[in-house]
């Protein structure tokens, strides 16, 4: 038998491996017959040693042929989409979020990936709605949830329900399997996969390798792990077939590869290169897939030790990051990086040879965002610096999201002004929609109509959606989790936006089935021009209107859902209806954006670009960033949508329209705000009251009250303002020390007990921030502290009453220190009665 190392040499000098590779391959073979010579004869060991080393190298090589090839199909695709753009530039960045206006026609990762995830939701509703979180962040039915995760790992709970609603988890963990291999991934199906593994590189290395491997794999009693279903890379077959554990040398060796790689965040097996492409993700997923516990029980034990999510957030979230990944894939490849440096390219190459400098500087402006907007997505753009000062930062703004956002549902009325604009611009009645709005926040029945036809609440899925609308991050943290989860449900914030999304949805998916009677050429110039636009044809819209494939409600009103479509229509292959389903699903989640708005990829990047969390300027940046993505993303969508509309008198109609309607809500947010806080109504017969209207209708409402005062409503000044919640609550915490200690070395009376009432007032987590509550709690609670550690205290409520008079115009409707109120709100001072 030939010597496989002079067949590796003869393969390098024909020119057929690399040397680097065959050196590496020999090593391979020579670790696999010595491990084999203790268990066969040495003839038999080389032979089995290169049988299986063989079926590991073409099994590698089938998955890199198979990337490969989509990797060219997704250029191939790229290469069109920016040359037949009307602007390269904006070509580019269209690839990772939609604008409008772009007449950009292809698919968008940030939207493909919502629709994906709102059809996970779907699927999962039931799953959600027994599982998923309450108001206080507890898992609705913790032991169900429990059973729920031994039933993924083929444990057996003897709960039919739990078995039930694992099968629906696994159901979408294999569509979502199957759809990241089809655009180029390369995942093994596993019917036992359970759960993804989320470790906690902190807990990881505080424990220490020899107490890892100790928990995982003693050296003596049971080992956590199923050797039957962990692959040994170097031979393509798993460690043990009869579940034995291996011996310990292998175990040892496999395990110290694994904790290196978490602990390193994969750095151990990578060198620093000056590549701009980032790691392919169609191997990745399977990378996730390595260890395999013995049973849903061991999976939950090592997650309570080592996980860094609950169990219902590493089920969800594990499918919510397959959304993510199948997205990316999708429109850019399997190496997403470089399906976009590719994209870039190609408009570099165009501009140039077209000779227009003018398009050259849009290309390297635009390629910069897009880059960065892409690390946003894929996650890459918050890999700390230091991970302990970025988990003290991120924990501390989820903290001041209980603090401040209680009252941002009185603000979040602007959306009725979004939405029914939205709706004219689309060609949809805004009456219908509105009272679509008012049915979906009263009527239990309809929101059940809207869940079977695949519209499901998103916090259902993920607690921290909504302080993610204006913040542009998920919380991180149990605690910080639970305080930011709790404000946004408690506030009515959540339920808000979800029955305004959700009723949207619904009501935008009325209207095509209204017009399903149709042909394409029929259709109302609007609807027609957003299918036109994201790549809808005739064909698609002939499918798309089966009257098979309509919902229809109890009351017989018909719905045209991408997601309950796929599920029924029969003409169409599965894949194809997938791919259709999830276009439409993509356009409406477009159109979502411009009338709910929230905090866009984009708008994140322009705020934070690529500052690392942990780092003294990506912190500064993010406290910064902290609520002004929200106003950025609104702006942004608002002036495209603007810059579309074809006619200069269209143009001029739209802006006042939405201007008017904007600042008229405002102007109601202002109102509401004032009374939660204790005070009558702002007079409206000033220019100051409008101006503050203005910036609460583009969510800087804090802003608006620097043109009354010098002083925000919190007390800070305007430079605190624009350096961000984080920066202002560390002058809350530092601003009274100093000034105490000045006023000690002055010789005058401490403010020691005024500052601490202060510090209760506006910086208590849920009590300072519910605006149904916030004043009770101030009144009831601060005023009474400071009642009786400030002696002063009755004279400061007095001064400030004079200042609030002054400046705003209007008087307490709550006296300040009584338990009680005395009289109501004075509306009649909005029209400047009370003067």
């Amino acid at each position: 038998m030939p010597n496989i190392h002079d067949c590796l040499q003869r393969a390098v000098d024909a020119g057929e491996l690399d040397q680097v590779r065959a050196r590496e391959a020999g090593s391979k073979y020579d670790q696999l017959v010595e491990r084999y010579a203790t268990e066969m004869p040495r003839h038999q060991a080389e032979a089995t040693a290169a049988a299986h080393l063989k079926e590991a190298t073409k099994r590698a090589r089938r998955s890199r042929k198979h990337a490969v090839l989509n990797q060219l199909q997704a250029m191939t695709r790229i290469r069109t989409l920016i040359l037949d753009s009307p602007d390269p530039a904006l070509a580019i960045r269209n690839l990772i979020e939609f604008s409008e206006g772009s007449g950009f026609r292809g698919e968008s990762v940030a939207s493909i990936e919502k629709a994906y995830v709102h059809s996970i939701n779907a699927s999962l509703n039931s799953v959600l709605r027994e599982t998923g979180r309450n108001v206080w962040g507890n898992s609705r039915d913790a032991v169900r949830l429990r059973d729920v995760i031994r039933e993924l790992h083929m444990e057996e709970t003897g709960d039919a329900r739990a078995k039930a609603l694992a099968q629906k988890v696994r159901s979408e963990q294999q569509r979502m399997r199957r759809l990241f291999n089809a655009h180029g991934g390369d995942i093994g199906e596993l019917a036992d996969f359970g759960v993804n593994h989320t470790h906690d590189v902190a807990r990881l290395r505080a424990a220490g390798l020899d107490a890892w491997k100790d928990f995982v794999a003693p050296q003596r009693g049971p080992h956590m792990l199923d050797w039957t279903r962990i692959i040994d890379n170097a031979t393509g077959k798993p460690f043990s077939a009869d579940g034995t554990p291996p011996p310990r040398d292998r175990i040892d060796s496999f395990l110290n590869q694994i904790h290196e790689g978490i602990t390193t965040r994969g750095w151990d097996t990578r060198e620093a290169g000056l590549t701009t492409g980032g790691k392919a993700l169609y191997n990745q997923r399977a990378e996730h897939r390595v260890l395999h516990f013995r049973d849903g029980s061991t999976w939950l034990e090592y997650n309570k030790r080592f996980g860094s999510s609950d169990p219902f957030s590493g089920m969800i979230g594990g499918l919510h990051g397959m959304a993510r990944d199948v997205a990316m894939m999708r429109v850019l490849g399997p190496n997403p990086h470089t399906g976009l440096e590719f994209a870039i390219q190609v408009a570099e190459k165009h501009a140039a040879i077209r000779k227009d400098p003018g398009l050259e500087d849009r290309v390297s402006k635009t390629a910069i965002r897009a880059r960065t907007m892409l690390m946003h997505i894929d996650g890459s753009a918050n890999v700390p610096e230091s991970l302990a000062a970025s988990r003290f930062f991120g924990g501390t703004r989820k903290v001041l999201t209980s603090i401040q956002l209680g009252s941002a549902a009185l603000s979040a009325v602007t959306d009725l002004a979004t939405t029914r604009m939205a709706a004219t611009v689309m060609g949809m009645n805004p009456n219908n929609l509105f009272a679509r709005q008012v049915q979906m926040m009263t009527s239990h029945a309809t929101r059940e109509t809207a869940a079977q036809m695949g519209y499901v609440a998103d916090t259902l899925a993920d607690i921290g959606s909504t302080a993610a609308r204006f913040t542009g991050e998920v919380p991180v943290g149990e605690f910080a989790d639970r305080l930011s989860g709790f404000t946004m449900r408690a506030s009515g914030l959540s339920f808000w936006t979800d029955m305004n999304r959700t009723a949207f949805q619904m009501e935008f998916s009325g209207f095509m089935a209204s017009h399903a009677g149709d042909r394409f050429e029929a259709l109302p110039d609007p609807l027609r021009r957003i299918f036109e636009t994201r790549g809808i044809t005739a064909r698609d819209w002939d499918l798309l209107r089966d009257p098979e494939a309509l919902f229809t409600a109890p009351n017989g009103a018909t719905f045209l859902s991408p997601i309950y479509w796929r599920n029924a229509q029969k003409t169409l292959p599965p894949a194809e209806a997938e791919g259709l389903a999830m276009r439409l699903q993509m356009a409406i989640e477009e159109q979502l954006e411009v009338a709910i708005p929230s905090a866009t990829v984009e708008g994140r990047a322009l705020m934070v670009g690529r500052s690392a969390p942990g780092a003294i300027g990506g912190e500064l940046l993010r406290s910064t960033a902290m609520y002004k993505g929200f106003a950025v993303s609104l702006m942004l969508a608002q002036i495209r949508r603007f810059m579309a509309i074809p006619t200069p008198l269209g143009r001029a109609a739209y802006a006042f329209k939405m201007s008017a309607s904007l600042v008229l809500m405002g102007a109601l947010a202002v109102q509401l705000k004032e009374m939660a806080k204790g005070n009558d109504p702002r007079p409206m017969d000033e220019s100051k009251f409008w101006m503050a209207a203005v910036f609460q209708s583009g969510g800087l409402g804090i802003f608006g009250d620097f043109f009354a005062s010098e002083t925000s409503r919190v007390g800070g000044g305007l430079a605190e303002t624009i350096a961000g919640p984080v920066v202002g609550f560390a002058g809350d915490l530092i601003g009274p020390v100093a000034s105490n200690i000045q006023r000690a070395a002055e010789g005058e009376d401490l403010l020691l007990g005024r500052d601490a009432a202060n510090l209760v007032r506006y910086d208590t987590p849920i009590g300072s921030s519910l605006w149904y509550a916030r004043l009770a709690f101030s009144r009831g609670v601060a005023d009474q502290l400071q009642y009786f550690l400030d002696p002063e205290a009755e004279r400061q409520w007095r001064q400030q009453a004079r200042r609030q008079e002054q400046d705003y115009g209007n008087a307490n409707w709550w006296q300040r220190g009584q338990l009680v109120p005395d009289r109501a709100p004075d509306l009649s001072n909005a029209f400047g009665g009370s003067r």
